[in-house]
């Protein structure tokens, strides 16, 4: 018997099918990617620069074409834009404004902007607010973008490599403001190359490269899930086996799996060395193998 207790069903902020983007140089940015983020999670997609990650945002945000379709909020994205929050990868606020100047411009174009919780994010990061943005540096554009973002009241939050700039101590600030959103109900969208900042932040992942995703699924499942096995490099089964990675090296090959009945065959060998990863390990060997689920 059941305890009584009905889950509610798993709501979807963010639905991408069949996402894909060429550029008139001919790169395709994006290449047919889906990709699902639950209501009320930070969903981390990680990936190396290039990996396609701006352009993915681009793309839901509707400031480029693209061939596929996006529901965001359950709506295209021009009926809940007013609901949707964003500090972009490019931190080039206005210049020619101060911060005090910034704040009133931003309360007259933004819906839902608290002017107050603008200042406050802004003296707790120690903004001058007398000063140009023309003579901030990374870290003290990225914090404006930041109190800006922070001072919208949304459903869904975007951040494109929001730690760029900032030190240890600021970026630990603005990460734990950023889990608390999700604790006051909202969603939130996270891209970074930075694994430990993922690692702090994010209820699940997504591994992006070379505009594909490679994986999606919960951190903590990663370790309770999946492999690492060192085999000899004149490996002769590898057919006979389904894994997510391999990685050839020049006397090895490191393989990835979660896949139970390879986990058993090649544990009962004494020869192959076997270990669980971390996420560090398990983003290396993902992006440097060759996958064959």
């Amino acid at each position: 018997m059941g305890n009584g207790i009905i889950e509610p069903p798993i709501r979807n902020a963010l639905e991408i099918r069949g996402l894909s983007k060429t550029y008139k140089n001919d790169v395709q940015a994006v290449k047919d990617l889906n990709l699902t983020i639950h209501e009320g999670e930070v969903h981390a997609l990680l990936g190396p620069n290039g990996a396609g990650k701006t352009t993915t945002i681009k793309s839901v945000l509707g400031f480029i074409n693209f061939n596929g379709a996006i529901s965001v909020l359950g709506e295209t994205i021009d009926m809940v834009r007013e609901n949707v929050s964003f500090v972009p990868e490019e931190k080039n606020f206005y210049e020619f404004l101060t911060p005090r100047k910034a704040i009133k411009m931003c309360r007259e174009i933004i819906p839902q902007f608290d002017e107050n919780r603008a200042f406050e994010f802004m003296k707790r990061f120690s903004l001058p607010m007398g000063k140009k943005i023309s003579g901030f540096s990374n870290g003290m554009k990225t914090s404006l973008y930041l109190s800006i973002c922070f001072a919208q009241s949304a459903s869904l939050y975007i951040f494109d490599e929001p730690a760029w700039g900032l030190d240890p101590i600021r970026k630990e600030d603005v990460l734990e403001i950023i889990r608390d959103l999700v604790i006051e109900g909202k969603t939130v969208l996270y891209t970074s190359h930075i694994i430990t900042d993922v690692e702090k932040i994010a209820d699940r992942i997504s591994i992006m490269h070379d505009g594909r995703i490679l994986f999606t699924g919960n951190i903590d499942d990663i370790k309770g899930d999946f492999r690492v096995f060192y085999l000899p490099i004149d490996f002769d089964g590898l057919t006979d086996l389904s894994y997510l990675s391999c990685q050839k090296q020049r006397e090895r090959m490191i393989l990835l799996t979660s896949d139970e009945k390879t986990i058993e065959a090649l544990a009962q060998s004494p020869e192959i060395e076997v270990s669980v990863p971390d996420l560090e390990m398990f983003f290396q060997i993902l992006l440097r193998g060759e996958n064959y689920v």
